[in-house]
């Protein structure tokens, strides 16, 4: 009998399982038909399409002496274009102590940084007006 029991347990507890499963699939409805497909105009083939090496906008030099240690590297970004140069060590300093300072500002290259500027038109000068004449002073006011 335990057979059977546990047959029928198992039956029951399938067909709860399919009731809901049967409760969500929707009854044949009509479904609309598919929108209609427009042909789209062709674009340029692949051939006519050129792509070219995007430009660097940043060049960066870096120069290095015998032992391979970075001097000096130049940057040039844009129209402008600095340089910067590592810091000696002073005799035996650690780096990251004050005398083991190993920061240097940037060196910019006179009259490069941003480029060159427009020259803008100088305005017209001002009309200028000639002196007012002199009068001659009386004679009796020169002999006073």
């Amino acid at each position: 009998m335990n057979k059977s029991l546990s047959s029928v347990i198992a039956v029951i507890f399938s067909a709860q399982l399919a009731i809901p499963a049967l409760a969500q699939t929707p009854a044949k409805a009509e479904v609309p038909p598919p929108p209609k497909m427009e042909k789209l105009e062709e674009g340029p083939t692949e051939k006519s399409l050129s792509v070219g090496k995007p430009e660097q906008k940043n060049k960066v030099v870096e120069k290095k002496n015998n032992a391979g240690k970075v001097t000096e590297v130049e940057v040039k970004s844009g129209k402008s274009s600095y340089t910067l140069k590592a810091d000696p060590q002073a005799g035996n300093a650690q780096p990251g102590t004050v005398q083991g300072q190993g920061n240097r500002a940037a060196q910019w290259k006179l009259l490069e940084f941003g480029g060159k500027k427009e020259v803008k038109e100088a305005p017209e000068p001002l009309p200028v007006l000639p002196p007012a004449p002199v009068k001659a002073a009386p004679a009796s006011a020169v002999a006073k």
